[in-house]
């Protein structure tokens, strides 16, 4: 709760500062969220059903973890009238997780287990360019509080072509982060790079049925994701204020 405080007043202190700005607009974004995280380490109560019977896995370390997923924006900005700063703030849906392999200790049997995350954000961020609204070009820092919706399990082995899917239960993951970015934007794309300082998983989750066994204990803290999107403001910048952006459209007869 002190995040959504701290948020929301920095957003209306930053409203009220940029009252006489001269573009104030919204804009939408909706494009590709890519993660990337740290693997977790050694779990001794990780087993995995084989061909062979159960058997204990371990972790491989120099898999990337990458994981694909969806963003969308809608944002509102607040352009200074000098033109060349301003905030943005808004409410955004996001798809993303993180992804893990497992292997036995013989190295025949392997699962790669990716957990997604449904979830709404709010973010504060600040802008900096010159003369950006008509070109559109700009870079920007910022933060965002995100709640969690709900998250689901999907388990993939090697020797099946199928997987198996499960949702996971409310205290099994933590139902809010905080995120840290910075990103560029320029005419319609947008790129941003996300931090999240913690993990999805609720270390302190007890198995129901073990009551010794703390099965996201040992998950890795720290998370990567890299936003590309297609980003414009809904008022007439797309039609009318960039010549450049309307030719190269009727180029490929888009426009």
């Amino acid at each position: 709760m002190k995040y959504i405080i701290l948020l929301f007043s920095l957003f209306f202190s930053l409203q009220i500062y940029s009252q006489k700005s001269e573009y104030q607009y919204f804009s939408l974004r909706l494009g590709y969220n890519q993660g990337f995280s740290f693997q977790p380490g050694f779990n001794a109560n990780k087993y995995l059903n084989t061909p062979n019977g159960e058997m204990q896995l371990t972790p491989i370390d120099s898999y990337l973890g990458y994981t694909p997923g969806f963003v969308a924006d809608l944002l509102y900005h607040f352009d200074f009238p000098t033109d060349n700063a301003g905030i943005m703030a808004g409410l955004e849906y996001n798809n993303y997780g993180v992804s893990s392999k497992y292997e036995t200790v013989n190295g025949i049997y392997s699962m790669v287990e990716t957990h997604r995350v449904n979830a709404i954000g709010i973010p504060v961020a600040f802008k900096i360019g010159p003369k950006f609204y008509k070109k559109q070009k700009y870079g920007y820092l910022g933060a965002q509080f995100n709640y969690h919706i709900s998250m689901k399990a999907n388990q993939k082995v090697n020797w099946l072509e199928t997987s198996t899917s499960a949702k996971l239960t409310p205290d099994e993951f933590n139902k809010t982060a905080m995120v840290f970015f910075v990103g560029f934007n320029w005419m319609v794309l947008n790129i941003q790079f996300d931090y999240v300082p913690g993990t999805f998983f609720n270390k302190d989750y007890v198995d129901p049925e073990v009551t010794s066994i703390l099965p996201y204990s040992t998950q890795a803290d720290n998370m990567f994701f890299l936003k590309v999107s297609f980003h414009t403001p809904t008022n007439d910048w797309l039609g009318s204020k960039n010549y450049k952006l309307r030719r190269l459209l009727r180029k490929f007869k888009f426009w």
